[in-house]
């Protein structure tokens, strides 16, 4: 599991905290979840290096902004195409944050794709998959908002001699936004283990063949907003 350990603090930040983040003082303290991360109407104005930006400023603008860099940060080309993601970064980050941010994720990628054995001819079967089950607006102002966000995540390297099998987990982001430049932005990211269920019995986990095909098959989950 070492090396979806590498993938999941890449994708939350590694801080190393709880996951809950530091929380600013509420407007309005009432937490707000949504699955999906977006509320009634929220939706970004454009797109932009492929990430959807201009969230309205409000509790529910944080959420689905939050939610949707997530989504951007957890895309197999984050993880494979060093360009793409710093133009990712750029685009999620406050100016204060990006610098470290993007030395953190550079170096975290090759971590991890060392330790999945991935190859310039296998990276591109590798299996990055996340969605959002639901969030929580721990904290809310015009300014500043604290949001969390429950996703599942699936990982792995769909070859019989992959040293990390398609793995799935559970895990809890917790974002701190602020808002700059007429958007909200990114100021810390922090990642914990989630909510997990438990596996039904009767299941077993596909075997890499069928792993493979569904990944060719079916589309990455689409942004929230």
């Amino acid at each position: 599991m070492l090396a979806l350990g590498v993938a999941l603090t890449l994708v939350g930040g590694g801080g190393g905290t709880d996951g809950k983040g530091p929380l600013e003082t509420p407007t309005d303290s009432t937490p707000t979840s949504r699955a999906g991360g977006s509320g009634p109407g929220v939706k970004a104005k454009t797109v932009k290096s492929g990430v959807p930006v201009g969230y309205p400023r409000t509790k529910d603008g944080a959420a689905a902004a939050a939610v949707n860099y997530q989504m951007a940060r957890s895309a197999p080309g984050y993880f494979t195409d060093r360009a793409l993601r710093h133009r990712v970064l750029k685009t999620v980050m406050t100016s204060s944050a990006l610098a470290a941010q993007q030395a953190q994720d550079d170096q975290t990628v090759k971590g991890l794709m060392a330790a999945l054995g991935a190859t310039e001819q296998s990276a591109p079967d590798m299996v990055m998959r996340a969605a959002s089950l639901g969030t929580s607006v721990r904290s809310y102002s015009n300014d500043t908002a604290a949001v969390r966000v429950w996703m599942s995540e699936v990982v792995g390297v769909p070859t019989d001699k992959s040293k990390m099998p398609v793995s799935g987990t559970y895990s809890t982001y917790a974002l701190i936004l602020q808002w700059e430049d007429g958007d909200w932005k990114v100021a810390t990211i922090d990642q914990a283990e989630g909510p997990t269920p438990l596996v039904s019995a009767d299941q077993s986990a596909s075997s890499t063949d069928e792993m493979r095909l569904a990944n060719k098959e079916f589309e990455a989950p689409r942004y929230a907003g």
